[in-house]
C-alpha cells in the first residue's frame, strides 16, 4: 500500500486557483490562434496532427513559463530541429514505425545536443512522419508552414500574454530586470548574506549529470528563500526594537559644527542624528561627512585644514557649513523597530550603512542600530 501511495499520490501543489485558471485561459485562446492558421495550410484531417504538439508546448508556456523546457530557444529550436529530423527521416526510411522511433529518438538527442530540449518537439518529428500523404507533399516546406508559422504564432502570445498577466514575466531572462525594479528588503534580499552562488548550483547540477527541470536562478532562489526561512526559525522574531541602542547621542539642526565634533569625540560615536524640536529625524552626520570637508590638497597639513573648519566663522558670510544642518545628509535610509533583524543585513551588506535610524510612523527618533548591535544578538543566538 504504501509503494502504491508513493507511485500514483500527487505532489503538493503550492500554485493558486486563479494562477491555475489564468494559464488554462491562456492556452485556450493560443490554441485557437494556431487551429485558425493552421487551416490555410493543411487538410482538416491533419490539423490534429500538427497542432498536437502545440497543445504540449501550450502547457510549458502557459503552465510554467519560467522552466528551461518554456524558454524561447527551447520552444523554437526544440520544435524546428524535431520537424527538420522528422522530415528527413520520413524521406530517407520508407518503413513508417522504424520512422517513428528514430525521428523522435534522434530529435531528443539532437535537442539534447543543442540545449534546446523541449518535450513537444518530439510530437512535431512524429507528425512529419505519420501524417498523410499532404503532409508528405510539403517536404521542407513543412517546417515553414505549420511549423514556423505556429511557433511564431504562440511565441508571440506567449510574450504578450505572460508579460500583461500579473506576476509573471517570459522568458526567464527577465527575472533579474523585474527583482531590481520591485527590490524590497524582506527575504527577497536576506539572501545576499546567507546565499550560495550561481556557480555553486550549477556544480551541484553538474555533479548530479541529470537535467532537472528548473532553471539555476530559481533553484537558487528556492534555496536562499529556506535558508532565510530557517534562519528566521532558529532565531525566533528578533526584531530591530529589541537590540537598537535607545540612548542616542543626537544634534539639532542649529547646533555648531565644532560642537557636534566635540559630542562625537566626547562619546566616541561615528555618527550623531539630526533631529527637530519634536524628536523628528532630519539627518545625521557622521565622519565621513567631517573629513569631506577637509580632503582636497593644499599646501596646509590635514590637522589645520581640520581645525579651520571646525572653527566658526565670525563674518557675516561664509563658504563653509557651520551648523549641522548644513552639514547633515538628510536622505536617511531608516528602519522601524517592528522590523526583523535579518532586514539590516542588505543595508550593512550592500549598501555599506553602518548607522541606522530607527523611527516609528511619524519618523520620531526611537533609537540607533549598528552592525555592532547586529553581532551581539547574533553571537546571543549562537549560544542558545
Amino acid at each position: 500500500m504504501n509503494i502504491f501511495l508513493r507511485l500514483f499520490m500527487p505532489p503538493a501543489n503550492t500554485t493558486s486557483l486563479k494562477e491555475k485558471a489564468l494559464s488554462a485561459f491562456a492556452s485556450l485562446l493560443a490554441i485557437g490562434l494556431v487551429l485558425f492558421f493552421s487551416k490555410f495550410f493543411l487538410p482538416a484531417e491533419d490539423i490534429p496532427w500538427v497542432v498536437a504538439s502545440m497543445g504540449a508546448s501550450a502547457v510549458l508556456l502557459f503552465a510554467v513559463p519560467l522552466g528551461p523546457l518554456s524558454q524561447p530557444w527551447s520552444f523554437v529550436g526544440g520544435h524546428l530541429l524535431s520537424g527538420l529530423i522528422g522530415v528527413t527521416v520520413a524521406k530517407l526510411v520508407p518503413d513508417v514505425l522504424i520512422a517513428s522511433a528514430l525521428a523522435v529518438s534522434l530529435a531528443i538527442f539532437v535537442m539534447y545536443v543543442t540545449s534546446c530540449l523541449h518535450p513537444p518537439g518530439g510530437a512535431t518529428a512524429l507528425s512529419a512522419v505519420v501524417g498523410s500523404s499532404a503532409v508528405h507533399e510539403l517536404g521542407y516546406t513543412y517546417l515553414l508552414t505549420p511549423v514556423l508559422l505556429n511557433i511564431v504564432v504562440m511565441l508571440s502570445f506567449a510574450l504578450l500574454i505572460n508579460n500583461l498577466l500579473p506576476n509573471r514575466y517570459y522568458p526567464n531572462t527577465l527575472k533579474a530586470y523585474r527583482e531590481e525594479k520591485n527590490t524590497s528588503l524582506g527575504d527577497d534580499k536576506v539572501q545576499a548574506s546567507l546565499s550560495v552562488s550561481r556557480e555553486d548550483i550549477k556544480y551541484a547540477l553538474q555533479k548530479m549529470g541529470e537535467f532537472v527541470d528548473i532553471s539555476d536562478d530559481d533553484l537558487g532562489r528556492i534555496f536562499n528563500l529556506s535558508a532565510a526561512h530557517a534562519r528566521r526559525q532558529r532565531m525566533g522574531e528578533v526584531l530591530v526594537g529589541d537590540i537598537m541602542t535607545r540612548d542616542v547621542i543626537k544634534a539639532e539642526y542649529g547646533d555648531d559644527v565644532e560642537d557636534l565634533w566635540m559630542l562625537m569625540a566626547k562619546h566616541k560615536i561615528r555618527s550623531i542624528p539630526i533631529v527637530d524640536k519634536h524628536n523628528k529625524l532630519q539627518g545625521i552626520v557622521t565622519i565621513a561627512d567631517f573629513l569631506n570637508q577637509v580632503k582636497m590638497p593644499t599646501d596646509e597639513p590635514l590637522k589645520v585644514r581640520f581645525e579651520k573648519f571646525l572653527k566658526r566663522s565670525t563674518g557675516r558670510e561664509t563658504s563653509k557649513p557651520e551648523y549641522a544642518g548644513h552639514l547633515m545628509n538628510s536622505a536617511v535610509i531608516t528602519v522601524h523597530p517592528d522590523q526583523h533583524i535579518l532586514d539590516l543585513f542588505p543595508i550593512f551588506y550592500e549598501k555599506g550603512i553602518h548607522h541606522l535610524p530607527v523611527v516609528d510612523n511619524d519618523n520620531k527618533l526611537l533609537g540607533m542600530t549598528t552592525p555592532k548591535n547586529l553581532l551581539i544578538a547574533l553571537h546571543a543566538d549562537l549560544k542558545t
